[in-house]
């Protein structure tokens, strides 16, 4: 990583590589969390993790269909009914633009696996910003925006699905989508810094002067909701408790979070025909799963060797992805067999 860091390509970084127990092999901690305040990057540093948010909504998912609440094939009109007003795009134009009726219903498994034919931001969120409207409002919007493709043909990342499949956690939970993810996940895995709203202590210890395009202050929990596809904050300390409970199987310190059932399907690639390597709001890359966020934090699991590579990074020049890419395969090559 040092050429990184001696090219000003990266103001800073931390790579932790570690074992399935919790072991720590390899850990680095590089440059600085402000270059201007000459502030060394440190463990305690928060990071906007971006679209690592992803994993938690598709785990989200996979725990009610455990619970035998929610089935991956579900139609999402099962639990929002109004979105049976969706249209998908047969032509367009600068002139024209024809709408068809979907030749099939989007079900939760294309909302997770970025095939449903949705944009990548709702036409209400475009408007209002990512996180000023409630997930309720974000959902319902969406029979504005026609489908660009038909569910299941194509695979088209973006956010819209998982804020809708977040708003399907909340129907069928009964809860608000922040409460679940404390309760199920970052409560009993003891993610305390793990949040959509970071305080103004949190804030202070933010890796990056730059800011995520969220809307400000971060703390006010009364006008931002929360944004299922990229809104999360966390810290090294969270990342490495959830990135041991997937090497685990779904299973930490004796608390089971998922079956082995709802593991195998964060694990193998469900975009259909099109074959992109990804699962239910997990990237599938080089034998690993898990994912990464705009700035360039990423996490990485090895299901076989039950490898843990976290890298924790707050850049937006593009370099961040050679960068994680070197570590990740360097972590593999060093990782003891």
């Amino acid at each position: 990583m040092q050429p990184y860091l001696d090219h000003y390509k990266l103001a800073g970084a931390i790579g932790i590589i570690a074992d399935k127990t919790g072991k720590v092999h390899y850990q680095n901690l590089l440059g600085y969390a402000d270059v201007e305040a000459k502030q060394p990057i440190s463990k305690d540093n928060v990071f906007w993790i971006a679209s690592m948010s992803k994993m938690f909504a598709g785990a989200s998912i996979m725990m009610l269909v455990d619970e035998g609440k929610v089935s991956l094939d579900d139609p999402v009109t099962k639990f929002i009914p109004q979105l049976d007003k969706w249209m998908v795009v047969e032509e367009k134009d600068r002139s024209h633009v024809l709408l068809k009726a979907p030749v099939r219903p989007v079900t939760i498994r294309h909302l997770l696996s970025h095939t449903s034919g949705l944009a990548g931001t709702s036409e209400l969120q475009q408007v209002t910003g990512a996180d000023s409207t409630p997930l309720k409002a974000r959902a319902l919007s969406s029979v504005t925006g026609p489908l660009q493709s038909q569910p299941g043909d194509k695979y088209a990342y973006g956010n819209q699905g998982m804020n809708i499949a977040a708003r399907v956690v909340e129907i069928v939970s009964d809860m608000p989508y922040e409460k679940f993810l404390q309760k199920r996940f970052f409560d009993p895995l003891g993610m305390t810094e793990t949040t959509f709203w970071p305080s103004e202590a949190q804030l202070a210890r933010l890796a990056g002067a730059y800011g995520p395009t969220l809307t400000k202050p971060l703390s006010d929990r009364v006008h931002r909701f929360p944004e299922a596809g990229g809104g999360l904050f966390s810290t090294t300390h969270d990342i490495f408790r959830y990135g041991l409970m997937l090497a685990n199987d779904g299973e930490l310190d004796g608390k089971r979070y998922l079956s082995h059932a709802a593991m195998d399907e964060l694990r193998k690639e469900q975009t259909g025909k099109t074959k992109v390597n990804y699962s239910l709001g997990y990237h599938l890359r080089n034998g690993m799963f898990g994912h990464d966020g705009a700035y360039g934090t990423d996490l990485s699991v090895d299901p076989k060797t039950g490898m843990v590579a976290i890298f924790m990074v707050q850049c937006t020049s593009g370099d961040q992805w050679a960068a994680r890419d070197l570590f990740l395969k360097t972590a593999t090559k060093i990782f003891p067999k």
